[in-house]
């Protein structure tokens, strides 16, 4: 029996491997990212693609440094790099405005969302709330994927994913 996929968004490897925060909600996803990298990504056959790549690894920019580079790529190797074809770049072209729910600057977020669904992927780790894992958005975006031809991801963050007991109180 095959393991469920999972695409890894940018924004999941960013809180992996940040400096510890002193702000309480990121330092909270700071730590759920981590127990979740440690516990539970062997459960899931981990993709990621090209933009992953870019915006984590580039150091063509200078933002990073050759040995954080090292690092970096060896993180993504546990994640198989999945290959951007037309029907991915048409997709996320209708998932930008004028139509689409995401606006411009977000077309990066476009191209995580349709590469995970033109692979099937079950469900995209992220904590890009503001484009990605947003309700408002999500309804839109998931009707034009289905339109499409494709079944959605869920997008959801990694204790959405596990259910991660963080202390509130139960319902």
């Amino acid at each position: 029996m095959s393991q469920p996929k999972v695409y890894l968004e940018t924004s999941f490897f960013r809180y992996l491997i940040a400096t510890p925060s002193t702000d309480a909600r990121k330092a909270d996803r700071q730590r759920i990212t981590r127990d979740w990298w440690q516990e539970s990504r062997i459960k899931y056959d981990l993709r990621v693609a090209a933009p992953v790549y870019v915006e984590f690894c580039d150091i063509a920019l200078g933002k990073i440094s050759v040995e954080e580079y090292a690092v970096r790529r060896s993180l993504l190797e546990h994640a198989e790099l999945l290959p951007l074809v037309g029907e991915i770049i048409e997709l996320a072209t209708l998932l930008v405005d004028p139509k689409g729910p995401l606006p411009p600057k977000a077309e990066t977020d476009a191209v995580h969302w349709a590469v995970a669904a033109h692979y099937g992927c079950e469900f995209v780790l992220t904590w890009n709330f503001k484009h990605l894992n947003n309700a408002r958005i999500k309804r839109r975006a998931e009707r034009i994927i289905r339109e499409y031809g494709y079944e959605s991801p869920t997008l959801c963050s990694p204790e959405e994913l596990e259910g991660i007991d963080l202390g509130g109180d139960d319902v």
